[in-house]
């Protein structure tokens, strides 16, 4: 079994803009595992060690969980760690079907995971937890674009180990991100072929693959899509650049109001065109759903006021 050392996690510590009460201020600077993690946890099993003049944590067979940081609702953030680990396990360098521990909601007992929690201005959990487990064995820089849901009030890092290992983790960063040129996060899969940053539900066999350079997402059958806040009421574009893939291949955008109710679908089944809509005034999020594409991107964008839709003949107000 292959076993490389944590030394290979040596890499500079990046300054993070931060509150002065997050545990992201510092990364691991001060040695003490204290001062950003809660307790108790077990003092033999977590620790801060220097690795190449990098502030490195180690935890071993157990979990670590780190304070709570305050966060806006209805907000983007990334957070950024590097990590490695070692044990008598396989990994996905080994076995390349592991690549499924890098998809939302899949761990195993015997991997490194990780688990981001929101909870709301009372403290309790909301709905919204974001998990995925930490599959590489080597140095590898894990990126997660999100949301936070429109109670949330603070946010809550976890990782465990897996059972017999060692997890080491450097360069631990969160800070609000600028918006890009879409309301989703992650609209053209630039951020590699391992991250699913704006998706929550793959559909069995869906995958992102390299297709000529390039991460596309074979979706399969209805791979849904993480919900977004919209920009208020308002005309939207929808646009895919996308290859069918099979049966009924169609990019569809569900609209819901603030009780969770879906209020219409939009559809785009031609990627060669644009679908423009206008939401409903009561409209607060979005939410993709796709069948049979190799999707390339997805994008939904506010391009005006409810009378924008006028200079577009191309629309859908309720399906």
């Amino acid at each position: 079994m292959k076993v490389v050392s944590v030394v290979c996690l040596a890499i500079a510590l990046a300054a993070v803009p931060a509150s002065a009460s997050s545990p992201f201020v510092s990364g691991f600077a001060s040695g003490d595992p204290a001062d950003c993690l809660e307790g108790p946890f077990p003092v033999d099993r977590i620790r801060i060690a220097r690795v190449d003049g990098v502030d490195t944590l180690f935890v071993t067979d157990t979990r670590a969980r780190f304070k709570t940081v305050s966060v806006a609702p209805n907000t983007r953030y990334t957070l950024r760690f590097t990590a490695a680990f070692t044990g008598d396990v396989e990994a996905i360098e080994e076995n390349p079907r592991f690549a499924v521990f890098a998809m939302p909601g899949q761990t195993s007992s015997v991997l490194p995971s990780r688990e981001l929690q929101f909870l709301n201005a009372a403290g309790t959990p909301i709905q919204g937890t974001l998990v995925s487990g930490i599959p590489f064995r080597d140095r590898h820089e894990y990126v997660d674009v999100f949301y936070t849901p429109p109670q949330a009030a603070s946010i809550r890092l976890s990782v465990s180990s897996g059972d017999g290992v060692t997890l080491a983790m450097q360069d631990l960063a969160f800070e609000k991100t600028f918006q890009e040129d879409a309301l989703n996060v992650n609209p053209a899969f630039r951020l590699g072929p391992f991250n699913y940053s704006g998706w929550q539900n793959i559909s069995a066999g869906g995958k992102l693959i390299e297709r000529d350079g390039k991460t596309v997402f074979d979706t399969k059958y209805g791979s849904r899509g993480s919900r977004f806040p919209l920009s208020g009421p308002g005309t939207y574009a929808l646009s895919a650049t996308a290859t069918g893939n099979g049966y009924n291949s169609c990019v569809k955008v569900d609209i819901f109001d603030a009780q969770d109710k879906k209020l219409m679908t939009a559809v785009l089944r031609r990627y060669d065109q644009v679908q423009y809509f206008v939401a409903p005034p009561e409209a607060v999020c979005a939410s993709f759903l796709v069948y049979s594409c190799l999707l390339e991107e997805v994008r939904l964008v506010r391009i005006g006021d409810e009378k924008a839709i006028e200079a577009h003949p191309i629309m859908s107000r309720t399906r």
